[in-house]
């Protein structure tokens, strides 16, 4: 059994998503495939288009075989953690033999050299990184330029299109895939197709292969299904559009926004302070535009500048909603691994991965929440997070059952049957 190790949000499914899994089925050999997927809240610091089972089950009944959820703590972080997070699940399930991800370049090569820096840093890399940060450059553009000389001050500097992978957020989180690969010494197999379509953020949806970014706008602009039709598989689209009708979505940011600018309103510096990533004065910046901003769009683009990123604070806004906050968040960063793995959806080559799970997995694969009771405090305030995130995101649907309940305590993983 070759299993192929996914990570994905598909949020929602569409055809460049479609095309990824086909090929990485091909490249890789697999006979079974396993995603891990963000739950509702994702990498960007937004709320899912739809839940997190709707979007599973979306994923599952268009050829992955295994969903599994990303915990809420690494699925609102920055790349790095978001990887980390990713990585240590497929690593303790004990037997994907191989990932696929999506790539701008659609080659290891340089991903891989860079990697290797970032994996083991040099005390040379270090220094070159803080010379960079002081000198007031962006974090991205500070470990380029590091990288960059720690290659050089190895061999000749190799042929490496830095601009391209530092500036490519596919290629950006290749590098963070092998660098924790790397750091952990996994026999996962790696391999890399060409993204192809629109660009990662690009909201043109006149390509076919369109990006989620842009089928997201779309639906928030027109309100309606029609024009995406053709940029996702119909089965696809069909069980979007049902779990709209049943009032499972859309939804935005902005649907948190009265909650968002009432917490701000409120905070103090402190309470900013202790928000995961929140450095560099930032707190300042944050107390100074909250004060004259009525709204999400309004605060961001007060608070942001060259060094701190719109989804940098977008992910800061999406923790203080959430009550994310360090030291928890870094523990769970740097030092502990994902203790568990949620199943959202599956099929019967699904339900063959897990069965191989209770022989492999270091970590327990969660089937019914309410059935599972850790002894540890901080795992169970680690499962409480993704519940609180349930709850927030059910609190802004118009499905009853959804935001008069506690939906991981109500719901059970999707079987699919395969056709």
């Amino acid at each position: 059994m070759n299993i192929l190790g996914l990570i994905t949000e598909y949020n929602p499914f569409h055809n460049g998503h479609y095309h990824h899994l086909h090929e990485s089925k091909s490249i890789s050999g697999a006979t079974h495939t396993v995603a891990i997927m963000s739950g509702h809240f994702t990498q960007r610091g937004e709320p899912g288009i739809t839940d997190k089972w709707t979007r599973a089950s979306m994923a599952v009944s268009c050829g992955v075989d295994l969903v599994l959820e990303l915990p809420t703590i690494y699925a609102c972080s920055s790349a790095d953690f978001f990887a980390r997070g990713s990585i240590l699940l497929l690593h303790q399930l004990g037997c994907v033999t191989d990932l696929c991800f999506g790539s701008e370049s659609g080659s290891l090569n340089g991903i891989d050299q860079i990697s290797d820096v970032l994996a083991n840093p040099s005390d040379y890399y270090q220094a070159q990184l803080e010379i960079n940060l002081k000198r007031g450059l962006s974090y991205p553009a500070a470990q380029e330029s590091a990288v960059r000389a720690a290659l050089f001050a190895k061999s000749t500097e190799p042929e490496i299109d830095y601009k391209n992978v530092f500036n490519m957020p596919n290629n950006i989180l290749g590098t963070t895939y092998l660098k924790h690969l790397k750091i952990i010494n996994s026999s996962i197999r790696v391999h890399t197709i060409k993204r192809i379509g629109a660009g990662y953020h690009d909201i043109d949806i006149s390509h076919r292969i369109s990006s989620a970014s842009g089928i997201r706008n779309q639906i928030m602009i027109t309100g309606k299904l029609d024009p995406i039709r053709k940029k996702m598989p119909d089965t696809a689209l069909d069980i979007l559009m049902s779990g709209f009708n049943q009032g499972r979505g859309p939804v935005f940011m902005s649907d948190f926004e009265q909650t968002i600018i009432s917490l701000l309103k409120r905070s103090s510096k402190n309470d900013f302070l202790e928000l995961p990533h929140v450095t560099e004065g930032i707190e300042n910046r944050m107390l100074s535009c909250r004060t004259t901003t009525s709204s999400i769009e309004e605060f961001i683009l007060c608070v942001k500048n060259k060094r701190i990123p719109y989804s940098r604070i977008q992910r800061m806004l999406t923790h203080l909603l959430l009550g994310i906050k360090n030291p928890f968040a870094q523990q769970w960063y740097t030092e502990q691994k994902p203790p568990y793995a949620r199943i959202l959806a599956f099929n019967d080559r699904g339900r063959e991965i897990i069965r191989l799970c209770k022989k492999t997995s270091s970590i327990p694969l969660i089937n019914k929440p309410a059935g599972y009771n850790p002894e540890n405090p901080m795992i169970s305030e680690l499962l409480a997070l993704d519940y609180r995130a349930g709850r927030l995101f059910g609190s802004v649907l118009q499905n009853n059952r959804f935001n008069n309940s506690d939906p991981d305590l109500i719901m059970s993983p999707l079987y699919i049957s395969q056709k």
